[in-house]
């Protein structure tokens, strides 16, 4: 060998008990084991394990713990819907316990470093009872604005969906960046507005609709901006789910995109419920 680290290894090795040696000996003679054989050449034509009996995460996983999720929301909304409309009282407490319950069990399946499914699924159950309950009471007021929302929140989703899987939009950095930004901006926004009402500013109150930009009150732009903002965070959880299944994950984090979904879908239905019921209410 060139190398002489090579060289001073191989001499050592010939030097050790057991090493190579210059004497000329017969080769061994192969053992042959037909069953042995048999079987290697059986697992060799065998098709390869897919992913689901190596345990990792496919579309299919995600696709169905996100309907699972979805089928729990509806029941919650459908339970809490009745019951509004038996007693419209039991609206606006429902609605908060929905609110502060959802909140809650967001905090802690985001914060979690373990996945727990049936928090997860308790998660959509309590944004099904507050859904249920604010849609019940605004369908009341304004009939027909439910089902308009459903449809617009559902065309959001189809058209994002069929966007990103045609590859004509992607995530990439600037995009997550551009999100943050913009999802703390509408959050502050709101909080400054809420502020400025419990203080009595002109044109703060209901959620500053005493100022218009361009004939459009302000609550609507900001709620038309988070629609758009909410179908770039569907775009993000399309990629993130894309990934996890690409680098084959365990198919217990299916749940968790299911989950981050869930999140922005609920987020969108909203927002698009608040302007259609201005848009109506006019």
């Amino acid at each position: 060998m060139s190398n002489p680290v090579f060289n001073r290894l191989e001499g050592e090795w010939a030097a050790k008990p057991g090493g190579p040696s210059t004497t000329q000996t017969a080769p061994a003679q192969p053992i042959y084991d037909p069953a042995a054989f048999a079987q290697a050449q059986q697992a060799y034509y065998e098709p390869a394990a897919t992913a689901v009996e190596t345990g990792r995460m496919t579309w299919d996983d995600v696709i169905v713990k996100t309907a699972l999720n979805l089928g729990t929301l509806l029941v919650g909304a459908a339970a809490s819907w009745y019951a509004t409309v038996v007693n419209p009282q039991t609206g606006m407490v429902l609605m908060m316990v929905g609110l502060v319950a959802g909140l809650i069990l967001a905090l802690v399946n985001i914060f979690s470093r373990t996945v727990r499914p049936p928090l997860i699924l308790a998660y959509s159950l309590a944004q099904g009872v507050a859904l249920g309950a604010l849609s019940s009471v605004t369908e009341q007021i304004l009939p027909g604005v439910v089902l308009q929302a459903v449809v617009a929140t559902g065309v959001v989703f189809a058209v994002t969906l069929l966007l990103f899987s045609s590859g004509k939009v992607r995530n990439s950095p600037k995009l997550t960046k551009f999100t943050l930004i913009a999802l703390l901006g509408i959050i502050g926004s709101r909080l400054l507005i809420w502020v400025l009402g419990l203080l009595g500013v002109p044109g703060m109150q209901f959620g500053g609709e005493g100022i218009n930009l361009l004939g459009i009150p302000l609550p609507i732009l900001i709620s038309l901006f988070a629609v758009v903002v909410g179908a770039i965070c569907l775009i993000q959880d399309f990629d993130q789910a894309r990934v996890g299944v690409e680098q084959g994950v365990p198919a217990k984090y299916a749940w968790a995109c299911a989950f981050g979904i869930m999140v922005t879908v609920v987020w969108l239905y909203v927002e698009i419920l608040n302007i259609l019921s201005y848009v109506n209410s006019r």
